[in-house]
């Protein structure tokens, strides 16, 4: 008699399952008494939403931060505008991606970004 619930048919049911296994073989949680896993499943959680938080509310001023420091050291003031030399760089590329496209559309493509 197998130790493991029985295999459900191809679906979505067999996805979560085959996860569900994974996950119980990896960290040996079915090894574990119930309230054992319902402890290291929360505190995995919340540990995995702080730091999804931390991300949400610190990096974008981080990587403002970052963009005022990267434009002093190259153009040595940190009010230099930085986004313009990569939204240069995107619309050429987009140019480069689509100008097959115009040429056998025989039309302009125009791109705003």
């Amino acid at each position: 008699m197998p130790h493991y619930p029985a295999r459900p048919p191809p679906g979505i049911r067999r996805v979560i399952w085959n996860q569900r296994i994974w996950l119980e073989s990896t960290f040996a949680t079915s090894m574990m008494q119930p309230w054992e896993v319902a402890l290291i499943v929360t505190v995995l959680a919340t540990v995995t939403l702080l730091i999804w938080f931390s991300i949400y509310t610190y990096l974008p001023s981080h990587i403002a931060y970052l963009a005022r420091r990267w434009s002093y050291y190259v153009y040595g003031d940190e009010n230099v505008e930085v986004t313009a030399p990569i939204k240069i760089w995107i619309r050429s590329q987009f140019g480069k991606a689509f100008g097959g496209v115009r040429d056998s559309i025989g039309g302009k493509v125009q791109l705003e970004l």
